[in-house]
């Protein structure tokens, strides 16, 4: 070893010049993207977030529930998720410490609802992405004198009972009285 080396060894012993971390935590800037979280109130199960994805870090599920799902390994914090959400449900945190031992653990997931069909009892679609439709359409039923209830019974119908000649028929006298 050389002399240089030693004396520079000491110095940096003595005075370090890198940052505290990991003994003091340190601050992302302002506008760091981290972490995704989403807000299991505000989401609806739209899918707008998945499809827009580059990384496909987010899944969309269907069984009893939709589940949604953001893997953290496959994320690459570009932040399109945020933009796309029509609820803004999603937001990027400051967070950015996310190791795991078990790669299990480096997910999130947020579950939601289904409606039940009025029919047949089936689940079909997502209620929250129901509920927040009929309030956009709020004003325009309003000014036509249909009633919220008038529209919940067409669309509380799953895609197999909504082919029923009765079910058929009810629809097609909505349209008319709609327009």
């Amino acid at each position: 070893m050389n002399t240089q080396t030693i004396i520079e060894s000491i110095r940096g012993l003595i005075s370090p010049k890198t940052l505290p971390y990991p003994r003091q935590p340190s601050l992302p800037p302002e506008g760091f993207r981290g972490k995704p979280e989403f807000d299991a109130q505000k989401c609806v199960g739209c899918g707008a977030c998945a499809q827009t994805c580059p990384t496909g870090a987010i899944s969309i599920t269907d069984g009893l529930a939709r589940s949604v799902r953001v893997w953290y390994g496959k994320c690459s914090f570009c932040g399109r998720c945020q933009d796309v959400c029509p609820e803004e449900a999603v937001r990027l945190t400051s967070a950015y410490e996310l190791a795991v031992f078990d790669k299990n653990n480096a997910s999130a997931d947020i579950e939601i609802e289904f409606e039940s069909c009025s029919s047949c009892g089936k689940k079909f679609f997502p209620a929250p992405q129901l509920e927040r439709s009929f309030e956009r359409m709020k004003q325009i039923l309003e000014k036509r004198n249909i009633s919220h209830e008038e529209l919940r019974l067409l669309d509380g119908v799953c895609p197999l009972c909504r082919q029923r000649p009765e079910e058929f028929s009810k629809r097609k006298l909505f349209l008319l009285n709609f327009g």
